[in-house]
């Protein structure tokens, strides 16, 4: 039983880009130490989700409520809003220009405002929790997409958010690098990170999650443990969804 208050809270959220509808009435709560999943098809609104809670996108209609506070109020400090909930994307999003380090540091730097020293050691921390402290000196396109990724996760774990979103984060890697990243999100998860992550990784969500949410269409068709998601689907859309990798 779960008696924290939500960290997160989405409600009655709405996306319009022009006539299509992308997000429709999109209600779920975040808690510590949990971590979500968000599956379904290509297009079923995953990523626009996670856009619109890190203000990416700015939502049409509908609230979000960090620690009760509401995220669209006048007055609210969006970067520091980010700095508490970071984001992995799935194209890494590094900077080319810096090395693998100074990715690392200039979050640390420019936002929460620490010293040289300081975000170095933060850096190097979660460099090495991710196996990449040996490539400090090296720039991006030195490493495999594998190795980006764990950079881009180190860098966000760096600002110490307290809930870090996940989009599709192995869908740009070749096969044989993805376990390497989910390897380091499962270990985040055991730690006790909460965390949000869209995925195509079936069996990773089934192992990992609190929670399992299953979008179709833009809309949430059913939420619930992960036993009951991937064992006994109640939405005919899950069901039709979840056969196609159980099958294969």
């Amino acid at each position: 039983m779960v008696t924290d208050a939500p960290i997160l809270k989405v409600q009655h959220l709405s996306k319009r880009f022009g006539d299509h509808q992308v997000l429709q009435d999109i209600d779920f709560e975040t808690y510590p130490r949990n971590v979500i999943c968000i599956i379904g098809a290509s297009g079923s609104g995953k990523s626009t989700l996670l856009r619109c809670i890190n203000l990416l996108e700015t939502p049409t209609s509908g609230e979000i409520l960090f620690h009760n506070g509401s995220i669209f109020s006048g007055g609210f400090n969006l970067s520091t809003y980010r700095a508490h909930v970071g984001m992995v994307f799935q194209s890494f999003n590094l900077f080319h220009n810096m090395t693998v380090l100074q990715n690392c540091m200039v979050g640390t730097r420019k936002v929460l405002k620490k010293n040289k020293e300081e975000a170095h050691d933060v850096a190097i921390k979660y460099l090495t929790k991710v196996g990449m402290a040996p490539y400090i000196n090296a720039k991006p396109a030195q490493l495999s997409g594998g190795q980006q990724q764990r950079v881009a996760i180190a860098r966000a774990l760096a600002m110490e958010p307290e809930i870090l979103l996940f989009d599709e984060p192995t869908s740009a890697l070749d096969p044989q690098m993805v376990g390497e990243v989910l390897e380091v999100m499962r270990s985040l998860a055991q730690e006790g990170l909460t965390m949000i992550i869209v995925t195509h990784e079936m069996a990773f969500a089934k192992d990992v999650s609190s929670r399992v949410i299953f979008m179709d269409q833009g809309v949430i068709a059913e939420e619930g443990s992960p036993s009951q998601i991937f064992e006994n689907p109640e939405n005919e859309r899950t069901k039709e969804f979840l056969s196609r990798f159980i099958n294969r």
